[in-house]
């Protein structure tokens, strides 16, 4: 009998260790480039699929429509296991972005010139 509990999914080592804290930008930033290196995948598996004919198995019109879905799990799969290596780089570029960027502080609110305090005498 199977065991209906969900298995936790394992961390890559792939994975940079400060982007393994949840909710910080680290992760936010390793899931970005995740995604990024997973469309590329995506894509240049399209590329590999086009010059099939219209003959099975992997070719025609029923697997067709099915295509698409094939190559983002595929796409999917292989990135989930470390992918090619585009993924960390493209991390390594965001945070090096997120640190390089001019922090933006909340504006300094202006206060008015000295004369317009002094009282005018009548």
């Amino acid at each position: 009998m199977r065991s209906l509990t969900p298995v936790p999914t394992a961390v890559s080592p792939a994975t940079p260790a400060a982007a393994r804290i949840p909710g910080s930008r680290e992760a936010k930033a390793w899931s970005n480039a995740q995604n990024f290196e997973q469309v590329f995948l995506n894509t240049m598996l399209g590329q590999m699929f086009n010059g099939l004919g219209k003959e099975a198995p992997m070719g025609g019109q029923q697997t067709e429509a099915w295509r698409g879905m094939l190559l983002d799990e595929y796409a999917k799969s292989i990135t989930t296991q470390g992918g090619i290596g585009l993924a960390s780089n493209i991390y390594r570029e965001l945070i090096g972005a997120q640190e390089a960027a001019p922090r933006r502080l909340p504006p300094v609110p202006r206060t008015a010139p000295a004369q317009a305090y002094q009282q005018s005498p009548n």
